[in-house]
């Protein structure tokens, strides 16, 4: 539903590789009855703070694996969604073992 949506949201389209990316998580992930997947369209300072803060989640309810950080390479190096970003993908654990949340996030690269 989000590749059909996404040519209607010009500069912030988001970049296929991301689309790819959620989708392989939903055919190969088990999500778990209470798990969701996130794209956080605006770009983040600090990985574990603000993706706690933008998914309203308490710090104490999750638990974050060690090393489960994926890099998502955009081949489009020019695509507005792109510039001056980097890509990554974790995965948070609900501690009630219910589920789990797929975090894909941007990052502002160094020298803006």
């Amino acid at each position: 539903m989000l590749k059909q949506v996404n040519p209607l949201l010009t500069n912030n389209e988001i970049p296929l590789e991301i689309l790819n990316t959620v989708e392989e998580l939903l055919e190969n992930k088990d999500i778990g009855r209470n798990g969701y997947i996130s794209i956080i369209l605006t770009p983040v300072q600090d990985d574990t703070s603000d993706i706690l803060e933008e998914l309203n989640l308490d710090h104490t309810l999750v638990r974050i694996p060690d090393n489960n950080f994926l890099q998502i390479d955009i081949k489009n190096k020019k695509h507005p969604m792109n510039e001056n970003r980097r890509w990554v993908s974790y995965d948070l654990e609900f501690l009630d073992r219910q589920g789990k949340v797929y975090a894909i996030y941007s990052m502002k690269t160094v020298g803006e």
